[in-house]
């Protein structure tokens, strides 16, 4: 019987593994309408999804879907019209590695975090 606790006690005590680690914050560079992921010409864009909320309702902006995209600087920059009193969420993958960049747009343009 003290076996089948200790088993059991350890059974529960490993748990599950988690699932993949989440992102790591990092900014992403913004100039008016021009956004880059990087200004070293040595970091490689692998992938990126770009969406945005309001209300609740979330839609992606744009992505480059499931091709690795595998640009730098200055071809990892998109043009984007930002949309007032709208956040939004950046998920991109650089140097296989995965980042996120979180941001809003108030009722001015301006951008906060």
């Amino acid at each position: 019987m003290k076996r089948l606790t200790i088993l059991l006690l350890v059974f529960l005590l490993s748990g599950c593994p988690g699932g993949n680690p989440a992102p790591h914050p990092r900014t992403t560079f913004i100039k008016g309408e021009h956004l880059c992921f990087s200004a070293d010409n040595k970091d490689v864009l692998n992938y990126y999804t770009f969406d945005t909320s309001e209300n609740g309702k979330i839609e992606t902006v744009v992505s480059s879907g499931y091709n690795k995209s595998n640009s730098s600087y200055p071809d990892n920059c998109i043009d984007v019209k930002w949309k007032n009193n709208h956040t939004y969420a950046i998920n991109y993958g650089l140097n296989d590695k995965k980042y996120v960049h979180e941001f809003f747009i108030d009722s001015n343009g301006k951008l906060t975090k």
